[in-house]
């Protein structure tokens, strides 16, 4: 599946008002469990064996847009049906879970469009600054202005 369509699909299945956040929606949306720990070198990882419940832990040592971005991605995985994961060792015991890149851009793209809908942000890019515009979709700095260059859109300038 497409993951822009995905994104807008689940942003219309739970009706993501402006006063609630879409992520903590969607995981209570597809009964995902959340957990929060500090960890060294991992952003968030998706867990699901079936038919138990999916679980996303997230690392709550970095920012809170990050830690969102993260868990969106995971969603993204979840709903595209990624699963296959592979482990590169070193042969000290110390290795990477890896993943397909195909599907890391996927669910980058599910993560985008959910969080900075292309219609939305297309009608409000204008009316805000890049760091106004970040806030208000609670993503970074980076992660905005990564997605306004990715549709071509311009955002208010200080002035």
């Amino acid at each position: 599946m497409n993951p822009s369509i995905a994104a807008r699909r689940l942003l219309e299945e739970i009706g993501a008002p402006d006063d609630e956040d879409v992520v903590v929606l969607a995981l209570r949306k597809l009964d995902i469990v959340l957990i929060e720990d500090k960890a060294d070198q991992v952003d968030a990882m998706l867990v699901h064996i079936p038919p138990g419940r999916p679980v996303i832990a997230v690392n709550s040592a970095r920012p809170m847009p990050r830690r969102r971005f993260s868990i969106a991605h995971e969603i993204g995985h979840y709903l595209l049906g990624h699963n296959s994961l592979s482990f590169t060792g070193s042969g000290d015991g110390h290795g990477m879970i890896r993943r397909d890149p195909r599907q890391e851009r996927a669910a980058n793209a599910f993560a985008a469009e959910f969080l900075m809908p292309k219609k939305r942000l297309a009608r409000e890019a204008h009316k805000y600054t890049l760091q106004g515009l970040a806030r208000r979709y609670k993503v970074s700095l980076q992660a905005m202005e990564i997605r306004l260059k990715e549709l071509g859109l311009v955002c208010k300038t200080r002035h």
